[in-house]
């Protein structure tokens, strides 16, 4: 399982964020301004994730490229959108915002920086396929991503703020195998794939607190591969 993101632009930097992203686990798909147009469907891509590279000295960066991009961003699919603009510039900032991008970047860009904000980004519109924008259902398991409050079958859950955040992952990730090596990356933020004991310690926990006494597991064991958050 992995999270799909598409990069939108040309040149040495499209490849380098395209290396940075492939080498933290994603699923990257790179497509040029040009080829907005013919993404009439945005949901074929699974795409959780925009990356753009403003190319204001390009000429195929037209006012109709962008309208295909707005296109792509009203299908109800609530797929963000991050920019990285050429250099310091607040009023190409500006217009971005007001056309309707989530965040905006300058160069030269701090690729850890970038990561966390990439994240950031994905953990705000998890629940784009969920119930409303701001809370994800899973049968009686409720998350509010906003409040970081969980309550199961009414009951509210006393979770520790990592136990939230790895419950809120699987929840982006419904029904998908999570790998350990994705939830360390992730939920803890590492780069390389340490001592994945941490990730069954903290299932451990969680399963005390969303499963125990229930007659339906929610959290389940992917034999070989790691766990999953499982419903209808």
């Amino acid at each position: 399982m992995k999270t799909a993101i598409i990069v939108v632009g040309t040149g040495e930097l499209v490849n380098r964020i395209m290396h940075i992203m492939q080498d933290e686990g994603y699923e990257v798909k790179h497509i040029e301004w040009s080829e907005l147009n013919e993404k009439g469907d945005m949901k074929s891509t699974r795409a959780r994730l925009i990356i753009l590279i403003d190319e204001p000295e390009h000429s195929n960066q037209s006012e109709q490229d962008k309208m295909a991009l707005k296109k792509c961003m009203n299908q109800g699919l609530s797929i963000p959108l991050m920019v990285i603009i050429p250099g310091k510039s607040p009023q190409r900032v500006i217009d971005w915002l007001d056309f309707g991008a989530n965040d905006v970047m300058e160069e030269p860009v701090h690729w850890k920086v970038m990561l966390a904000r990439v994240r950031s980004l994905l953990r705000l519109f998890a629940s784009a396929t969920h119930e409303g924008e701001d809370i994800i259902v899973v049968g009686d398991l409720r998350l509010n991503l906003r409040s970081r409050r969980v309550s199961r079958g009414g009951q509210y859950l006393n979770l520790t703020p990592k136990e939230y955040e790895l419950l809120e992952f699987m929840a982006m990730h419904l029904n998908e195998a999570c790998t350990r090596g994705d939830i360390l990356r992730e939920v803890w933020g590492y780069e390389h794939v340490m001592d994945t004991n941490v990730v069954d310690v903290y299932i451990k926990h969680l399963r005390v607190k969303v499963d125990k006494g229930r007659d339906v597991k929610l959290i389940q064991t992917v034999r070989g591969i790691g766990y999953m958050l499982e419903g209808d």
